[in-house]
């Protein structure tokens, strides 16, 4: 195991305070303004942009809307259904799965191989879902984000560093992440800046309903070991 203190106690403790205020809500929203950089195969980053809301109401509500200069997805989750929609392509794909946020997640990103935007600050315990392979952490110091005083702290895991702005204050919300894929060529990076926090907002159960046009196309969700699947209709 590695040890604790190449962690900085207070690095730590702003990273669960965060996430113990989140854990706390029965629900909440929030938006995100996203920069990404892709990497030509010649090393050259080309920057995009990205825009996502994302909405969680406990204990087995999501629904996430990104749209970038590279597609759009639409996520819903009721419980009781996974879909999936592109509404650049048309298509869509639908898995019956039950159980909580968490195991919907969990099932997203290790059987489907798709991570919705954000994954990690819809998770039960966001400061473990961030943290589970950091290494070293620190305060770097304070600065604003919008227009929002925030604390901003450093850390590094084995494949990524990341940076996290937390709100300076009784309301430790996250401000900004950032990620630097350093094992990657030209080691790209993905920027999000989160804003319109709310967790008064009644989140209605037809949020959490998939929504999707009758002309679109049904596809498998694409799994392991799976063959590139055929169009299916709706």
């Amino acid at each position: 195991a590695i040890p604790e203190t190449l962690v900085e106690a207070g690095a730590k403790k702003a990273l669960q305070d965060m996430s113990d205020y989140l854990k706390a809500a029965k629900s909440y929203s929030f938006h995100a303004e996203v920069a990404y950089d892709d990497v030509l195969p010649s090393g050259q980053k080309i920057a995009f942009a990205a825009s996502a809301d994302l909405s969680l109401r406990r204990p087995n509500g999501l629904h996430a809307a990104q749209s970038s200069d590279t597609g759009a997805r639409r996520l819903w989750y009721d419980g009781k259904t996974l879909t999936l929609f592109d509404p650049v392509k048309n298509t869509y794909a639908e898995e019956a799965l039950t159980g909580n946020t968490d195991q919907a997640l969990e099932h997203m990103i290790n059987i489907l191989h798709f991570t919705p935007p954000l994954s990690d600050f819809l998770h039960e315990d966001p400061a473990r879902a961030l943290g589970k392979q950091t290494r070293f952490g620190f305060e770097v110091g304070t600065s604003e984000v919008a227009g929002v005083a925030c604390r901003h702290f450093a850390f590094v895991d084995k494949l990524i560093d990341w940076q996290i702005w937390i709100e300076d204050g009784k309301v430790p919300l996250p401000r900004k992440l950032v990620i630097t894929y350093k094992t990657l060529p030209s080691s790209p990076q993905y920027a999000a800046t989160l804003t319109d926090w709310d967790f008064t907002t009644r989140l209605p159960d037809t949020l959490f309903a998939a929504r999707v046009p009758a002309s679109a196309i049904r596809i498998p969700f694409m799994k392991t070991g799976q063959a590139t699947p055929a169009p299916a209709a709706k």
